[in-house]
């Protein structure tokens, strides 16, 4: 044997998953999707950095906005430009520079950016998720979603806040299962106690006072489909033993009958609630919780895809019936108030102020006056915090990092940030 052939091979180990690509990006968030490059340390951009991208703006100057990603850490300064540049609603003095956190809002002109540390995915937007608009904020959804169509799991879980339209990804999880033609949504929380197993499982003529006629129950009914439970959080820890057998035989057992009935449906189950937390309290059951997650879909909260924000407002807009404005009727200012917003309540809270404000100011358009009518003033601890702001806070405080972090109304995670970049 040659020494060659008895040399040992390194061993590497387990490798790790691939990831999207991510980079860093300047989203365009209004008035036309579109992700841009950030351009090189030390850049001078404005119009003509614009157009190249095909963004048009008649008020960014030529040289507007001053670029320094030293240290690793992106810093914009206005370079003196003739309409000024605003972070997250704060107008900057000529040269100040400001570090800008990954969902920080930077304007130009007429034109709101979005910067982003890692965008994934490319740089074109991309199409909705089902019925959910997002061209960026949306792609881990979309990816998740896109892996069930090679090893299709026989229960998802779906994640998120009120509102941020976890039955819509639902559909969208069906539809990619070929399993969206018979689809039932049940609201866990509104259905009674009682009455429950009668109407997931069915029942037989006779198993109870009112139980004149059978029924087949949601589930049997929608064999070869889909049921959606929203709210699964809700569910009594009786009625979730009951609903795990369904999910471990894929049998149902009609209140009254003798024998089960095998069924094939997908279960997509939703949430806003921590349902690992409740079940180290005992209030869910860690079983269930298993069978339920064989995968998950986490849907962002709408503060975390604000680049996304005027795409959804132009959605709401149409299937309200409503007309797209002309870019002439739309205030950049009132779009940045936007998204600047907190949205508690997420797209559905977005939905009805866009409602309210069209029933203050019924002439076509987006204003801000009309969104200060609905919203009250914005607030005003939303700035763009230079160096020079937190070390003062920090002094005034005494040192005290986490009074200071009250004082400017940032997380003390944060200002700890800002005091590192220097």
């Amino acid at each position: 044997m040659t020494a060659d052939a008895a040399s040992t091979l390194e061993h590497r180990g387990p490798a790790p998953p691939r990831a999207g690509q991510r980079r860093a990006a300047l989203i365009c968030a209004y008035p036309t999707p579109a992700a841009l490059a950030v351009p090189d340390s030390g850049s001078v951009v404005g119009r003509e950095w614009l157009d190249k991208h095909g963004l048009a703006d008649t008020e960014v100057s030529g040289a507007h906005l001053e670029v320094d990603r030293a240290g690793g850490v992106l810093r914009v300064a206005d370079a003196g430009s003739r309409n000024g540049t605003w972070v997250n609603g704060q107008r900057l003095t000529p040269r100040e520079r400001v570090p800008l956190d990954s969902g920080a809002t930077l304007r130009i002109g007429r034109t709101l950016l979005v910067y982003r540390e890692k965008l994934l995915g490319g740089f074109d937007p991309a199409p909705p998720v089902g019925e959910l608009v997002g061209p960026f904020g949306l792609r881990k959804v979309a990816e998740a979603i896109a892996g069930f169509e090679c090893a299709q799991p026989g229960n998802v879980l779906v994640h998120g806040e009120t509102g941020t339209g976890k039955e819509l990804v639902a559909r969208a999880v069906a539809a990619a299962f070929g399993r969206d033609q018979k689809l039932a949504a049940v609201n866990v929380a509104s259905v009674a106690r009682g009455v429950f197993e009668s109407q997931i499982f069915g029942h037989v003529a006779g198993a109870f006072s009112d139980a004149k006629t059978a029924s087949l129950g949601i589930v049997v009914a929608h064999d070869g489909g889909t049921v959606f439970l929203d709210e699964i959080g809700e569910l009594d820890l009786d009625l979730q033993a009951k609903l795990l057998r369904l999910l471990e035989n894929r049998e149902v057992l009609a209140v009254g009958a003798q024998r089960p009935v095998k069924v094939d449906v997908l279960f997509v189950a939703a949430t806003n609630r921590d349902l690992g937390a409740m079940v180290e309290r005992g209030e869910f059951r860690r079983d269930l919780l298993a069978r339920l997650a064989l995968a998950t879909v986490e849907v962002p909260a709408l503060r975390d895809r604000n680049e996304d924000l005027f795409s959804i407002v132009q959605a709401l807009w149409a299937r309200a019936g409503v007309s797209a404005p002309p870019p002439e009727q739309i205030e950049v200012e009132a779009v940045e108030r936007l998204l600047l917003e907190p949205w508690p309540s997420n797209v559905r809270e977005l939905d009805a102020v866009l409602a309210a404000v069209r029933r203050v100011d019924p002439e076509p358009g987006l204003r801000l006056w009309a969104l200060d009518e609905v919203l009250g003033k914005s607030d005003a601890s939303k700035v763009a915090l230079t160096r020079e702001m937190v070390d003062a806070a920090v002094a005034a405080q005494g040192g005290n990092v986490t009074a200071a972090a009250e004082k400017l109304g940032v997380s003390r995670g944060k200002l700890l940030r800002l005091l590192k970049r220097g």
